[in-house]
């Protein structure tokens, strides 16, 4: 059984493990490979720091995906959050990924937040079928985002109101 909860700080270094495992597939993330790691400093760890959104899928003692809300940096734009989430390749396609999206945009309104927004691959239809069924709509696609050994991807921008 999958459970899905917030991230703690003792689970810093297993958020990181399960970000770099899925940057190295190198077709979903947008870096392919991780600044050096800083368990002082982590990404995960501010969040976890102020309360945003930061929620962990566990299979058992396993960090197997995660799903993170981070509001925008500029303090006229705080109400917008940026959604970002990803799954082990063992465990995509079982529902986790909409479970730990629920989680993220539950917890965001404590936060402030009243929109969310994120960026995603073209090539990724099971993310964009997932986000559109969640009740995200598209915002529209920035051509030639990112060039990758030889490939060429596009991004489609997507936004969602909450409640």
């Amino acid at each position: 059984m999958i459970d899905i909860i917030y991230l703690r700080k003792d689970q810093v270094a297993a958020h990181r493990a399960a970000v770099e495992a899925v940057a190295a597939e190198r077709i979903y993330l947008g870096l392919v490979t991780l600044p050096p790691f800083d368990p002082e400093r982590a990404f995960s760890l501010r969040l976890i720091e102020n309360d945003w959104p930061m929620y962990a899928a566990m299979d058992g003692d396993d960090l197997v995906g995660w799903a993170d809300i981070t509001p925008v940096g500029v303090p006229e734009s705080v109400h917008r959050g940026v959604l970002g989430m990803g799954l082990l390749a063992s465990h995509r396609g079982t529902g986790i990924g909409r479970r730990l999206l629920d989680a993220c945009l539950e917890h965001a309104p404590r936060c402030g937040m009243t929109k969310v927004e994120l960026t995603v691959f073209t090539s990724n239809t099971a993310a964009i079928a997932l986000y559109r069924r969640t009740g995200f709509t598209d915002i529209g696609v920035i051509k030639d985002y990112r060039r990758l050994d030889g490939v060429t991807y596009d991004a489609l921008m997507m936004e969602y109101f909450l409640p």
